[in-house]
């Protein structure tokens, strides 16, 4: 059986992660897009579609690793931990795409 600790410890760090992207990287990414749609022309909009996809693909696949992380947590599986990294790692990305997607819109909106 995994260790109970180390699966712990990883679920904090999880839920941290999750809690930095729901209240504060998705906020701001949010609010940029708000602004970017009222402020830039339609050609850099559609243009900015297509990064918002990569968001979009990103987000769909973290959604998947934290549903099975959790359900694996739930069942007590041996593959809990190596659940738990994946969706970890999952969210760490996500957050480096949501981060990035601000720091592009903001870039636009400056110029």
């Amino acid at each position: 059986m995994a260790d109970e600790e180390a699966i712990q410890l990883k679920r904090e760090r999880l839920a941290i992660e999750t809690h930095e992207y729901f209240w504060h990287t998705c906020p701001e990414l949010t609010a940029r897009w708000k602004e970017a749609v009222l402020r830039l022309p339609p050609s850099v909009l559609r243009d900015l579609v297509i990064e918002l996809r990569e968001v979009e693909t990103v987000t769909t696949r973290t959604d998947q690793e934290l549903m099975a992380a959790g359900l694996a947590v739930a069942q007590g599986r041996e593959s809990a931990e190596y659940l738990l990294d994946r969706a970890l790692a999952s969210m760490e990305h996500l957050n480096e795409v949501a981060e990035d997607m601000t720091q592009r819109l903001d870039e636009l909106l400056k110029a």
